[in-house]
């Protein structure tokens, strides 16, 4: 059990010691020092025991080493080595070489193409002990953030954002220009379909499609219901009026 007040913040000495009793098959008495692959998830996916008295959010796991050390996560970014290894010494002895260190930052790859060149260099970073007293496939990895996202990653969270709303302004421009183009289209068409067959509708679109034809003024407007006999049925009208067009013309005869 862990003692109140405690807090894991060993040194460099210490977690070569730790890996010296794993790699040698010991007991391990420190439960939240995790086994597990670092490569197989991106960093702040991996599990970790978040009441452990660990500082500064750090994070301990023991993995195997990598055989093509590619250091690559599951095409989603890799752990680049930021600087030289580091060389471990028993008791500030410089003649007792017992581990080395190797600093790593994490790198995103920008919309999941695995192109080193253009990554996310993110403030994930990772150190990475390794024995010299012995050969063994174990290291022992403590991984942190430093607490705000990098420079990079701000400025490819904005270029998401940029792009995110420059589709969405495209789309829907696309949609009221679609919307408009409709409009335009019904709007040449009768509102009001009562009343109307298809041949009415096939001489009401002719007439919209033609130049206007001379009429005459005298005559009324025929229904928009009218067939080919309405003017017939004016002549005859005209013809039973005693030859008078005009009755009221003719009064001063009788």
């Amino acid at each position: 059990m862990v003692p109140h007040g405690f807090r894991f913040n060993p040194t460099d000495e210490e977690l070569i010691q730790f890996l010296d009793r794993k790699a040698s098959g010991q007991e391990m008495p420190l439960h939240f020092i995790l086994e597990t692959n670092v490569y197989e998830r991106e960093p702040q996916d991996l599990e970790w025991n978040q009441t452990a008295p660990l500082s500064n959010g750090e994070r301990y796991y023991y993995c195997t080493r990598e055989t093509n050390y590619s250091r690559e996560v599951l095409g989603r970014g890799w752990w680049k080595a930021t600087s030289h290894v580091k060389k471990i010494h028993a008791n500030n002895d410089d003649q007792l070489l017992v581990g080395n260190k190797r600093p790593l930052t994490f790198h995103r790859f920008k919309d999941n193409e695995r192109n080193r060149n253009n990554a996310v260099k993110t403030n994930w970073i990772m150190y990475e002990y390794s024995l010299e007293s012995r050969t063994t496939d174990w290291r022992l990895c403590k991984i942190k953030h430093k607490g705000k996202p990098s420079v990079q990653e701000e400025m490819e969270s904005m270029r998401k954002q940029y792009s995110s709303r420059n589709d969405f302004e495209a789309g829907s421009s696309t949609i009221f220009v679609g919307g408009q183009q409709q409009q335009e289209q019904t709007s040449s068409r009768p509102t009001n379909y009562e009343g109307y067959d298809h041949e009415s509708y096939y001489q009401w679109n002719n007439m919209q499609q033609s130049p206007p034809s001379p009429y005459d003024p005298y005559l009324p407007a025929p229904p928009s219901s009218s067939s080919g006999h309405y003017y017939v049925e004016q002549q005859e009208k005209l013809e039973s009026s005693d030859g008078h067009p005009f009755p009221s013309l003719w009064s001063w005869t009788n």
